[in-house]
Protein backbone atom coordinates (compact mmCIF):
# COMPACT_ATOMS: atom_id res chain seq x y z
CA UNK A 1 0.00 0.00 0.00
CA UNK A 2 1.46 3.47 -0.80
CA UNK A 3 1.31 7.22 0.58
CA UNK A 4 0.97 10.27 -1.31
CA UNK A 5 2.18 14.12 -0.53
CA UNK A 6 -0.47 16.74 -0.33
CA UNK A 7 -3.34 17.78 1.56
CA UNK A 8 -6.23 15.50 2.09
CA UNK A 9 -8.99 14.09 4.78
CA UNK A 10 -8.64 10.57 5.11
CA UNK A 11 -11.58 10.52 6.85
CA UNK A 12 -11.80 13.87 8.18
CA UNK A 13 -10.61 16.12 5.61
CA UNK A 14 -11.76 17.95 2.60
CA UNK A 15 -10.52 17.08 -0.85
CA UNK A 16 -10.51 20.44 -1.20
CA UNK A 17 -8.27 21.36 1.57
CA UNK A 18 -5.48 20.16 -1.02
CA UNK A 19 -3.27 23.22 -1.91
CA UNK A 20 -0.96 21.84 -4.54
CA UNK A 21 0.62 25.36 -5.55
CA UNK A 22 2.32 25.06 -2.31
CA UNK A 23 3.35 22.10 -1.58
CA UNK A 24 7.00 21.04 -0.86
CA UNK A 25 9.36 18.83 -3.65
CA UNK A 26 9.52 15.52 -2.59
CA UNK A 27 13.38 16.05 -3.33
CA UNK A 28 13.36 18.68 -0.54
CA UNK A 29 10.85 17.23 2.07
CA UNK A 30 11.97 16.57 5.70
CA UNK A 31 10.82 15.33 9.22
CA UNK A 32 12.07 15.41 12.80
CA UNK A 33 13.51 12.02 13.88
CA UNK A 34 13.83 10.46 16.74
CA UNK A 35 16.77 12.05 18.00
CA UNK A 36 15.36 15.68 16.92
CA UNK A 37 17.14 15.97 13.91
CA UNK A 38 15.63 17.21 10.56
CA UNK A 39 16.18 14.79 8.15
CA UNK A 40 15.24 14.85 4.58
CA UNK A 41 12.38 11.90 3.55
CA UNK A 42 14.43 10.32 1.10
CA UNK A 43 17.07 9.83 3.69
CA UNK A 44 15.04 6.56 5.30
CA UNK A 45 13.21 5.44 1.82
CA UNK A 46 13.92 4.45 -1.55
CA UNK A 47 12.37 6.68 -4.27
CA UNK A 48 13.22 3.67 -6.98
CA UNK A 49 11.31 1.32 -4.53
CA UNK A 50 9.00 3.42 -1.96
CA UNK A 51 7.29 5.68 -3.88
CA UNK A 52 5.55 6.93 -7.72
CA UNK A 53 3.95 9.60 -9.17
CA UNK A 54 -0.18 9.59 -9.47
CA UNK A 55 -1.66 8.87 -12.37
CA UNK A 56 -4.17 11.55 -11.48
CA UNK A 57 -2.83 14.29 -14.26
CA UNK A 58 -4.54 17.17 -12.24
CA UNK A 59 -3.53 16.30 -8.92
CA UNK A 60 0.29 15.37 -10.26
CA UNK A 61 0.84 13.29 -6.45
CA UNK A 62 3.57 11.06 -5.00
CA UNK A 63 2.12 8.57 -3.06
CA UNK A 64 4.29 6.23 -0.64
CA UNK A 65 3.95 2.83 -0.37
CA UNK A 66 2.57 1.24 3.42
CA UNK A 67 5.80 -0.09 3.80
CA UNK A 68 7.52 3.52 3.35
CA UNK A 69 5.62 4.99 5.98
CA UNK A 70 6.99 2.22 8.31
CA UNK A 71 10.22 2.82 7.70
CA UNK A 72 9.57 6.86 7.99
CA UNK A 73 7.63 5.82 11.29
CA UNK A 74 10.79 3.44 12.69
CA UNK A 75 13.38 6.47 12.31
CA UNK A 76 10.51 8.86 13.92
CA UNK A 77 10.63 6.59 16.70
CA UNK A 78 6.54 6.38 16.70
CA UNK A 79 6.23 2.34 17.20
CA UNK A 80 4.83 0.22 14.60
CA UNK A 81 2.06 -1.62 16.59
CA UNK A 82 -0.71 0.77 17.28
CA UNK A 83 -4.02 0.34 19.35
CA UNK A 84 -7.15 0.01 17.43
CA UNK A 85 -10.99 1.29 18.35
CA UNK A 86 -14.02 -0.08 16.11
CA UNK A 87 -16.59 2.67 15.61
CA UNK A 88 -19.86 2.29 17.59
CA UNK A 89 -22.17 3.83 15.12
CA UNK A 90 -20.92 2.08 11.88
CA UNK A 91 -21.62 -1.88 11.34
CA UNK A 92 -20.29 -3.00 7.81
CA UNK A 93 -23.05 -4.23 5.64
CA UNK A 94 -23.92 -5.04 1.98
CA UNK A 95 -25.95 -1.79 2.14
CA UNK A 96 -23.39 0.67 2.90
CA UNK A 97 -20.72 -1.18 0.71
CA UNK A 98 -19.07 -3.14 4.06
CA UNK A 99 -18.29 -0.23 5.30
CA UNK A 100 -15.68 -0.07 7.91
CA UNK A 101 -14.31 3.01 10.46
CA UNK A 102 -11.80 2.41 13.23
CA UNK A 103 -9.85 4.61 15.47
CA UNK A 104 -6.25 4.34 15.34
CA UNK A 105 -3.60 5.29 17.71
CA UNK A 106 -0.02 5.77 17.35
CA UNK A 107 2.13 6.55 20.24
CA UNK A 108 5.63 8.06 19.78
CA UNK A 109 8.19 7.05 21.89
CA UNK A 110 11.17 8.98 21.45
CA UNK A 111 11.94 10.20 24.96
CA UNK A 112 12.81 7.86 28.08
CA UNK A 113 9.76 10.11 30.17
CA UNK A 114 7.29 9.02 27.67
CA UNK A 115 7.44 12.80 26.08
CA UNK A 116 6.84 13.21 22.21
CA UNK A 117 10.33 15.44 20.36
CA UNK A 118 7.28 16.45 17.92
CA UNK A 119 4.71 17.91 19.69
CA UNK A 120 3.27 17.50 23.28
CA UNK A 121 1.60 14.91 23.02
CA UNK A 122 3.10 11.92 22.33
CA UNK A 123 -0.51 10.16 21.22
CA UNK A 124 -2.10 11.04 17.85
CA UNK A 125 -5.52 9.30 17.11
CA UNK A 126 -6.93 9.38 13.63
CA UNK A 127 -9.81 7.98 11.76
CA UNK A 128 -9.12 4.85 9.40
CA UNK A 129 -12.14 3.98 6.60
CA UNK A 130 -12.64 1.33 3.93
CA UNK A 131 -15.26 0.34 1.88
CA UNK A 132 -15.58 -1.71 -1.41
CA UNK A 133 -16.20 1.50 -3.61
CA UNK A 134 -12.92 3.35 -2.23
CA UNK A 135 -10.48 0.26 -2.07
CA UNK A 136 -8.96 -1.57 -4.88
CA UNK A 137 -9.73 -5.17 -5.74
CA UNK A 138 -6.86 -6.78 -4.30
CA UNK A 139 -7.83 -5.12 -0.84
CA UNK A 140 -11.57 -5.98 -0.56
CA UNK A 141 -10.92 -8.93 0.67
CA UNK A 142 -9.49 -7.73 4.23
CA UNK A 143 -11.33 -4.38 4.29
CA UNK A 144 -10.90 -4.16 8.27
CA UNK A 145 -7.36 -4.60 7.32
CA UNK A 146 -7.18 -1.56 5.18
CA UNK A 147 -9.13 0.71 7.14
CA UNK A 148 -6.50 -0.11 9.58
CA UNK A 149 -3.82 0.60 7.34
CA UNK A 150 -4.82 3.77 6.17
CA UNK A 151 -5.37 4.92 10.20
CA UNK A 152 -1.90 4.43 10.46
CA UNK A 153 -0.67 5.56 7.21
CA UNK A 154 -2.63 9.16 8.19
CA UNK A 155 -2.01 9.03 11.42
CA UNK A 156 2.25 8.48 11.51
CA UNK A 157 2.39 11.47 8.38
CA UNK A 158 0.21 13.72 10.61
CA UNK A 159 1.76 13.65 13.43
CA UNK A 160 5.29 14.29 11.19
CA UNK A 161 3.44 17.24 9.60
CA UNK A 162 3.83 15.04 6.06
CA UNK A 163 0.49 15.22 5.18
CA UNK A 164 0.42 18.14 3.78
CA UNK A 165 2.68 16.53 1.24
CA UNK A 166 2.15 12.74 0.52
CA UNK A 167 -0.70 10.52 0.83
CA UNK A 168 -0.48 6.62 1.70
CA UNK A 169 -0.99 3.87 -1.07
CA UNK A 170 -4.02 2.70 0.85
CA UNK A 171 -5.36 5.85 0.66
CA UNK A 172 -4.18 6.31 -3.01
CA UNK A 173 -7.39 4.79 -5.05
CA UNK A 174 -9.63 7.10 -3.25
CA UNK A 175 -8.38 9.87 -5.72
CA UNK A 176 -6.61 7.65 -8.66
CA UNK A 177 -9.76 8.93 -10.90
CA UNK A 178 -10.90 12.33 -11.52
CA UNK A 179 -14.27 10.92 -12.22
CA UNK A 180 -14.82 10.45 -8.30
CA UNK A 181 -16.66 12.49 -5.63
CA UNK A 182 -15.33 11.83 -2.03
CA UNK A 183 -17.53 14.37 -0.38
CA UNK A 184 -20.13 11.26 -1.15
CA UNK A 185 -19.28 8.40 1.39
CA UNK A 186 -20.91 5.71 2.91
CA UNK A 187 -22.82 6.43 6.02
CA UNK A 188 -23.20 9.87 5.35
CA UNK A 189 -27.11 11.27 4.41
CA UNK A 190 -25.98 12.18 0.36
CA UNK A 191 -24.95 8.63 0.27
CA UNK A 192 -27.94 7.00 2.17
CA UNK A 193 -30.50 8.78 0.00
CA UNK A 194 -29.12 7.07 -3.25
CA UNK A 195 -28.96 3.65 -1.92
CA UNK A 196 -32.00 2.55 -4.33
CA UNK A 197 -30.12 3.69 -6.99
CA UNK A 198 -26.70 2.34 -6.34
CA UNK A 199 -28.17 -1.23 -5.82
CA UNK A 200 -29.77 -0.62 -9.33
CA UNK A 201 -25.92 -0.18 -10.67
CA UNK A 202 -24.35 -3.06 -8.33
CA UNK A 203 -27.22 -5.74 -8.73
CA UNK A 204 -27.01 -5.60 -12.83
CA UNK A 205 -25.59 -8.90 -13.82
CA UNK A 206 -25.50 -8.09 -17.24
CA UNK A 207 -24.99 -4.84 -19.39
CA UNK A 208 -28.95 -5.08 -20.50
CA UNK A 209 -29.91 -5.06 -16.93
CA UNK A 210 -27.31 -2.24 -16.38
CA UNK A 211 -28.55 -0.20 -19.45
CA UNK A 212 -31.99 -0.77 -17.83
CA UNK A 213 -30.78 0.69 -14.27
CA UNK A 214 -29.75 3.43 -16.09
CA UNK A 215 -32.37 4.73 -17.63
CA UNK A 216 -34.32 4.44 -14.33
CA UNK A 217 -31.72 6.79 -12.79
CA UNK A 218 -31.76 9.37 -16.05
CA UNK A 219 -35.74 9.36 -15.05
CA UNK A 220 -34.80 10.38 -11.88
CA UNK A 221 -32.56 12.71 -12.53
CA UNK A 222 -34.74 14.76 -15.22
CA UNK A 223 -37.17 14.99 -11.95
CA UNK A 224 -34.42 16.69 -9.73
CA UNK A 225 -33.90 14.07 -7.18
CA UNK A 226 -29.96 14.01 -7.13
CA UNK A 227 -27.45 16.57 -5.71
CA UNK A 228 -24.41 17.58 -8.19
CA UNK A 229 -22.29 15.44 -5.85
CA UNK A 230 -24.97 12.65 -5.74
CA UNK A 231 -25.01 12.67 -9.57
CA UNK A 232 -21.40 12.74 -9.78
CA UNK A 233 -20.76 9.73 -7.33
CA UNK A 234 -23.63 7.43 -9.49
CA UNK A 235 -21.80 8.36 -12.48
CA UNK A 236 -18.87 6.83 -11.11
CA UNK A 237 -19.64 4.11 -9.89
CA UNK A 238 -22.08 3.32 -13.35
CA UNK A 239 -18.94 3.79 -15.01
CA UNK A 240 -17.24 2.17 -13.43
CA UNK A 241 -19.86 -1.02 -13.93
CA UNK A 242 -19.88 -0.46 -17.76
CA UNK A 243 -16.08 -1.01 -17.83
CA UNK A 244 -16.34 -4.32 -16.19
CA UNK A 245 -18.90 -5.48 -18.84
CA UNK A 246 -16.72 -4.20 -21.28
CA UNK A 247 -13.63 -6.20 -20.19
CA UNK A 248 -15.30 -9.24 -19.70
CA UNK A 249 -16.91 -9.51 -23.54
Amino acid sequence: MYTNIINKKSMARKKTDIVVEKRVSLEDETFVDKHGKRIRLFDVIDKETDCWLSKNKKSNLWILTHRAVEKIAIAAGIDTSFDVQESANTTPTYQNELEHIVRVTITCKTKPTGGCVHSDNNEFTVTGESNRINTPHRGRGYLRKMAEKRGFDIAVLKHLGLYTSVFSEDEAEEFQEDEKDHGVMPGSKDFELIVEELNLILNASTKPELKAAGKVIKARVAEGKFSDRQLKYLRGVYKNSVTKFVTTF
